[in-house]
């Protein structure tokens, strides 16, 4: 089985391999958002997602568990199906479903969200659309911090409402090439 695993995501890629001993470090304990994929090498889902999932993780930071492999990672998640998307952001203890359509309509593993109690974030498999996904948490997560609700419309530098005072003129006495 370990030969199946490097063949989705061998080491010259950007997709971590996640396993027991790293993944607390890497993803729960770091202040970084992350996309992890819980895989099984033998899934024709997993296969086919390989192409998008790598071209994701040349943008942003994303990991894989291989399942058939490391089960305790995806156990305390309730994996039930693969591939299974989540996104760690802000809350580290409630990840996001990320439930991608595919466009055929069979799924490996057993009926996948089945019983989820998180978010569910729906949308294509696509790298375009699983990285939006991800700005989408990152912006909550900031505006959050910045005491900013999510009803409130952001102010562009041009806004007639903006105070200026976050504001520094560049010219060419105080810009350095």
């Amino acid at each position: 089985m370990v030969g199946l695993s490097h063949a989705l995501y061998d080491g010259n890629h950007d997709v971590i391999q996640l396993t027991e001993s790293d993944f607390n470090n890497k993803v729960l304990k770091s202040d970084e958002m992350w996309i992890v994929e819980f895989f099984a090498p033998w899934c024709g889902h997993c296969q086919k997602l390989v192409p998008e999932y790598m071209k994701l993780a040349n943008a942003l930071k994303v990991g894989a568990v291989d399942m058939t492999q490391h089960q305790s990672v995806g156990a305390q998640y309730n994996i039930q199906g693969f591939p299974t998307i989540k996104i760690f952001g802000a809350n580290k203890k409630v990840p996001l479903d990320y439930q991608g359509q595919f466009s055929y309509t069979s799924t490996c593993g057993t009926e996948p969200f089945k019983n989820h109690r998180n978010k569910v974030i729906e949308g294509p498999r696509t790298a375009q659309a699983m990285a939006d996904s991800l700005i989408n948490e990152l912006r909550k997560t900031v505006n959050a911090k910045l005491g900013i609700s999510s009803s409130s419309k952001s102010r562009g530098a041009n806004d007639e409402k903006s105070s200026g005072k976050y504001v520094i003129e560049l010219t060419d006495n105080n810009f350095e090439e």
